[in-house]
């Protein structure tokens, strides 16, 4: 009769420490002109980014073609981030360009960051 409250206990462990690990992933952007947005990544998925990249193509996300993914990041350090096709590095304050976009990570965190963008 142990054996199913082992099992039970057992499945148990297991969702406790996948299902945090598979709510990691939250993405979420605002804009507030042409120009300019903040957004926060955690985790590793690709996200639409909420403004073409490339400043001629007018101001609406077109379903996906400009993506953004966080591939890694440490609280204090760095963080690596995939946008435009490319793979980009910055720290806290620093910023790098995608296309016609600059990106500037305001918060590095573990797994998270904080950005702001702007275009002309």
């Amino acid at each position: 009769m142990r054996r199913p409250t082992r099992t039970a206990l057992s499945v148990a462990a297991v969702a406790a420490v996948t299902i945090p690990v598979a709510a990691c992933d939250r993405y979420s952007a605002s804009c507030d002109s042409d120009n300019s947005c903040e957004g926060e990544i955690q985790g590793t998925k690709f996200n639409e980014f909420p403004r073409p990249y490339d400043a001629s193509e007018g101001t609406k996300a077109d379903g996906g073609k400009d993506r953004i993914r966080l591939v890694s990041a440490e609280e204090g350090g760095e963080a690596v981030i995939q946008a435009a096709g490319e793979e980009h590095t910055c720290a806290e304050g620093e910023s790098f360009t995608a296309i016609d976009t600059t990106i500037t990570c305001e918060v590095v965190g573990d797994e998270k960051v904080e950005l702001t963008s702007t275009r002309p």
